[in-house]
């Protein structure tokens, strides 16, 4: 009996409706695995490059290894602000969001510096299935590297409040109160008299 009822749903479904459904199934494939496809590994960065350094430098933070990203700081911004500090400061809730798409717009090189102008792409939706067209925007910043025993090193990171010393704790305020001075008598009329 089962088998039957089966066969008759079968049956009854036209070539419109097999269509369809095959069409979406395809289309959810594809979709799968246009994200498995965006979602590969990036390629190796050249550290011998200033811009190589700041994508490896991206990227560190972004995957979560601030202790990678603190490596490529230059050697007074170390001294500046220790290992634990900066990865604390890395990992706090306060940094900005990691799940845009970095690109490298110029890489200016001059002598032993360089400068490095990125944008970093958000991607929003744009209503329900994209249909009211893209929401993205993009943030601009740059680094300033300088070759530190012949490497490139971050002076000058994207992100500089990750070695800026205003994140550091001021000394406590101390406030002694101290009593008003005493009153000191005065002469009065009467007592000269």
């Amino acid at each position: 009996m089962w088998r039957l009822r089966t066969r008759s749903i079968l049956a009854s479904v036209d070539r419109f409706t097999w269509g369809v459904t095959i069409g979406a199934v395809v289309l959810i494939l594809a979709a799968l695995t246009a994200v498995l496809l965006l979602q590969r590994a990036p390629a190796p960065v050249d550290l011998t490059a200033p811009d190589g350094v700041v994508r490896a430098y991206v990227q560190a933070l972004d995957t979560s290894h601030p202790e990678d990203a603190w490596d490529l700081l230059g050697q007074r911004q170390q001294v500046e602000v220790s290992r634990d500090e900066f990865i604390r400061r890395a990992t706090s809730d306060y940094r900005s969001p990691r799940n845009g798409r970095i690109a490298i717009e110029n890489t200016t090189i001059e002598g032993t510096t360089a400068r490095v102008e990125m944008s970093r792409t958000y991607s929003g939706g744009g209503g329900p299935f994209g249909i009211f067209g893209s929401a993205s925007y993009s943030n601009r910043f740059s680094a300033r590297l300088e070759q530190q025993s012949g490497r490139w090193r971050i002076t000058v990171p994207p992100e500089d409040y990750l070695i800026s010393r205003f994140h550091e704790p001021l000394p406590p305020v101390v406030v002694t109160a101290t009593p008003p001075p005493a009153p000191v008598p005065t002469a009065t009329a009467s007592a000269s008299r």
